[in-house]
């Protein structure tokens, strides 16, 4: 907790992250034997609801509590409110949570508040691929844990950037290792008779479907990921991001350079280069330029017309079936 703020405002999709966050302020403020007459959580309040219990003295601690969940921008521009917020209790920490992953910074309470030194708004975002190894790192050494790189790739193939799931799934680990092999560093196939996963199919087989040019087999996975409630802009993100790797690294060939650079160049893990290089036999520098551009403008009619989804994407992998060619490996 810092100590001179009064009042937190979190927003953002990332649940599991920012209760964290919410913990972390509370365990900082109240002892747990404080908690039951020091702690709030006021759902959907009006003003009436909030101002007695703010102006209210904590009892035997030096701070009590308010989180406030489910409200709205009348609710955060009531005039009682904000008469509050501007002369805040010294004895009362107050923490907003929006579920939201854009809040309007342009309504009154953000202006009046945010040049606040007591003041301080938080967006926890999802995570990107890229951060999500760190992060399990960092949490697999909280739990005191140590697993390997190709492990943690294994565990995001499965979970996605949900930290929820990445949570369990440690705690899976953390239960199902015994206690003298917790202080070496676990391989994939040590985690994978510990690690149980709902989901039949993921994003990610059904990139490997298309990166290995198995159409029939990414028509088959789509259909199974989408029913599970896989969205196509997301599956279209993960794709063009593997896809334009792939064209740097063909031009990269194209110009001469070994791949051994090639692969340095774009960060591909030791356990990931082998698979890479195959990948990248299977196209040339135009196919994937036109996958690319078959990706740009199937992102933009997800994002602009109210065709359904799954046709949207069913006709891009339609298109795509015509960039294959005779030497394409078979599933």
């Amino acid at each position: 907790m810092e100590k001179d703020i009064l009042v937190y405002f979190f927003y953002g999709e990332d649940d599991f992250r920012i209760t964290k966050e919410i913990e972390k302020i509370k365990s900082g403020v109240l002892k747990k034997e404080q908690i039951d007459f020091n702690f709030d959580k006021l759902i959907s309040p009006s003003t009436s609801d909030f101002l007695p219990v703010a102006n209210s003295y904590p009892v035997l601690s030096e701070k009590r509590v308010i989180q406030i969940e489910d409200f709205d921008d009348s609710f955060l521009n009531d005039a009682g409110l904000l008469d509050y917020l501007n002369a805040p209790s010294p004895t009362t920490l107050i923490i907003f949570y929006d579920n939201s992953s854009k809040i309007n910074e342009n309504i009154k309470f953000f202006k009046e508040l945010k040049n606040k030194n007591y003041f301080k708004l938080h967006k926890i975002r999802f995570l990107y691929e890229k951060e999500l190894s760190s992060y399990i790192k960092n949490l697999s050494k909280e739990k005191g844990i140590k697993i390997s790189d190709e492990a943690i790739y294994y565990l995001i193939r499965y979970t996605g950037n949900n930290t929820l799931n990445i949570d369990n799934e440690l705690n899976k680990i953390v239960s199902g290792i015994k206690t003298e092999n917790k202080s070496k560093e676990l391989s994939v196939n040590e985690l994978k008779p510990i690690l149980t996963f709902s989901k039949t199919f993921n994003i990610f087989d059904f990139t490997d479907k298309i990166l290995g040019r198995d159409i029939r087999g990414a028509f088959s996975i789509f259909s199974i990921i989408y029913n599970d409630g896989e969205e196509p802009i997301k599956i279209i993100a993960v794709l063009y991001n593997e896809i334009r790797k792939l064209h740097k690294a063909k031009v990269q060939e194209s110009s001469g350079m070994d791949f051994e650079t090639i692969l340095q160049t774009n960060s591909i893990l030791p356990f990931l280069k082998k698979k890479f290089l195959k990948n990248l036999s299977f196209f040339s520098v135009y196919e994937l330029k036109r996958i690319m551009k078959l990706l740009e403008e199937t992102d933009f009619k997800l994002k602009t017309t109210s065709f359904p989804h799954d046709l949207i994407f069913e006709d891009f992998i339609f298109k795509l079936s015509f960039l294959n060619n005779s030497k394409s490996p078979k599933a």
